[in-house]
């Protein structure tokens, strides 16, 4: 506090003249004590980074920046002052740290094999089989089913093929839904398909199902046939965000960018806290018109400030200076 904030004060006090917003001012907390949470945050991100949870460290970054932005969202007349230095390094220190950490992440991580390389989902595929199988059956069965003879084997193949043409065999739908998901991550969309239909032959109306066909068709560039499964899924729900979302880039692969703009606009009336939307738009209004810049950085600082990740590519597009 300054010292003529100090005087005046005192002097109010003197006079007994203090007026309602200068006695509210004077309650002010202060910075320490509206940082107390963020800054709990922060410790406890720095810990979960020393112990190695990198995911961890990473949301407790992000809520440290909710609770900043919230701070200033609510004190705005402070927010430029020097007291308020303290919460702008940490802001600071949180965006830094979140880009640091998932730099660390995509080193770590860069994958060695090509994506169409499918072995590793096979096995995960084989093992849940085998998990359902043997789920509640005695370890002896187990071992002694191990030791069939090969003509045993072959017989019990051809049983489970003859099984699996049935059209009355039970579909394990969680399992199906997964194996769907994996083949999505290596655009088996083929494969991820039939796995979608046969969950939508017992249960037609399932939303996971119906949404991951959409998002299929929309990957391969099938936008009509997406958008027949997107306004269906909307028709049950026309607030369903990641649909909106979904729809959203479909409209804008396709050129329909008022249509694109209006969906995204739901999306964020839905979610207003959750930075997909914000980011997309910033997308959209670059792609329309490259060389106006405003709008869409006003929409991508937004999207950082929720806590979605930095992007090099639209910083370096809307001439922003990166680290």
């Amino acid at each position: 506090m300054s010292v003529l904030r100090v005087f005046f004060v005192f002097l109010v006090m003197a006079v007994w003249v203090a007026s309602p917003v200068e006695a509210a001012k004077d309650k002010e907390p202060k910075v320490s004590e509206l940082m107390k949470d963020a800054n709990d945050m922060v410790s406890q991100a720095q810990t979960s980074y020393i112990n190695g949870e990198t995911k961890q460290a990473i949301e407790l970054y992000r809520k440290a920046l909710a609770e900043i932005s919230k701070i200033e969202q609510e004190n705005p007349k402070r927010v430029s002052t020097s007291e308020f230095a303290p919460v702008r390094f940490r802001k600071a220190l949180c965006e830094t740290e979140i880009d640091r950490i998932m730099l660390e992440e995509v080193n770590a991580t860069a994958r060695t094999v090509a994506v169409t390389d499918t072995s590793a989902l096979e096995k995960k595929r084989e093992d849940r089989k085998k998990a359902a199988e043997t789920n509640h059956v005695p370890e002896a069965a187990v071992k002694l089913s191990a030791k069939q003879s090969s003509e045993d084997k072959k017989e019990t193949m051809t049983a489970e093929a003859k099984a699996e043409q049935e059209p009355d065999k039970p579909v394990v739908v969680k399992d199906e839904l997964e194996w769907a998901k994996d083949m999505l991550s290596v655009d088996r969309f083929e494969d991820a398909e039939k796995a979608l239909l046969k969950i939508l032959k017992v249960e037609p109306e399932h939303r996971d199902a119906r949404f991951l066909m959409a998002l299929a068709r929309v990957q391969q560039g099938k936008h009509a046939d997406a958008t027949v499964v997107i306004d269906d899924l909307l028709t049950d729900n026309a607030s369903d965000e990641p649909v909106l979302l979904l729809a959203a880039g479909s409209y804008m692969a396709t050129g329909n960018y008022a249509k694109a703009m209006e969906t995204l606009d739901k999306a964020m009336k839905v979610n207003p806290k959750r930075p997909d939307g914000y980011l997309n738009m910033a997308w959209l209004l670059l792609e329309m018109k490259p060389g106006k810049t405003e709008e869409p950085e006003l929409y991508y600082r937004q999207a950082v400030k929720l806590g979605g990740p930095r992007d090099r590519d639209m910083e370096r597009r809307l001439g922003m200076k990166t680290e």
